[in-house]
């Protein structure tokens, strides 16, 4: 048997700003402009773990385990939050897509099995997203 590379997505929304502490308000300005100012974004998640099918199942996974692992460790922390509030970023990370997608990387990557994640795409809105797949 070959392997099969499946996709779930997941949907979340949070708030975050660009700014850094150490800049003054006009180089945060020329630098992220209108996102120097607190916004939200309804973001979807495409979670893709890779392996031979089962076989008495005949699936990568279990769904019912992904939507778990992804409800209890990730929706749990960033749906309906503001994500510079969160310790991930509070050490002057901000929290652009590029940088939020490793965040959830680490987080998803222990509990699915490194082996098994194969790429994340974030998408931020309709028209940006990032993949990530692993270091």
């Amino acid at each position: 048997m070959g392997i099969v590379y499946a996709t779930r997505r997941f949907d979340f929304s949070a708030a975050h700003r660009y700014w850094r502490p150490e800049w003054s308000e006009e180089e945060n300005e020329k630098a992220f402009g209108s996102l120097t100012m607190l916004h939200g974004h309804n973001y979807s998640l495409e979670v893709t773990v890779r392996g031979v099918p089962n076989e008495e199942t005949g699936m990568v996974i279990d769904f019912g385990e992904l939507d778990a692992i992804v409800s209890e460790g990730l929706l749990a922390r960033f749906d309906h939050r503001n994500l510079n509030d969160d310790p991930a970023f509070t050490s002057g990370v901000i929290p652009t897509s590029e940088q939020l997608v490793l965040v959830i990387w680490e987080i998803l990557a222990p509990k699915i099995g490194a082996d098994r994640l194969w790429r994340l795409r974030l998408w931020e809105d309709p028209t940006f997203y990032v993949d990530y797949y692993g270091s």
